[in-house]
């Protein structure tokens, strides 16, 4: 996982494909859960994920939910068909909010747009 600092609101995190993606999520969830961490809006980058396990899921939902009591915001950017799928299975495209590419997601960020 590659985590930058997009700018004092923004970070930017690349995911990479299993089996680094469960480890990958639990960083990040001390990243923006730890003490004295500032809250900030959160751009998940997918591109070079290729699956999700229900482990992973579940910790996609708790990123959310930690994002969301700070009154941020999380994007899903750059899903492949085979991740996307999984995603409208689980009902997780209603749930999370999703950009085809992470220059999208930043401009909404900093645009402000919902």
């Amino acid at each position: 996982m590659s985590i930058t600092e997009w700018s004092e609101e923004v970070l930017l995190v690349d995911l990479f494909p299993e089996p680094l993606l469960s480890e990958d999520l639990q960083q990040l969830l001390l990243a923006i859960d730890g003490p004295g961490a500032p809250a900030k809006h959160v751009i998940l980058d997918f591109q070079q994920v290729n699956s999700l396990t229900s482990s992973n899921i579940a910790s996609l939902l708790r990123v959310r939910k930690r994002v969301l009591q700070q009154k941020r915001r999380l994007f899903v950017c750059a899903i492949n068909d085979r991740v996307w799928s999984i995603f409208m299975t689980a009902g997780l495209d209603d749930v999370f909010e999703t950009s085809a590419e992470v220059s999208t997601a930043l401009a909404s960020v900093q645009l402000g747009i919902e």
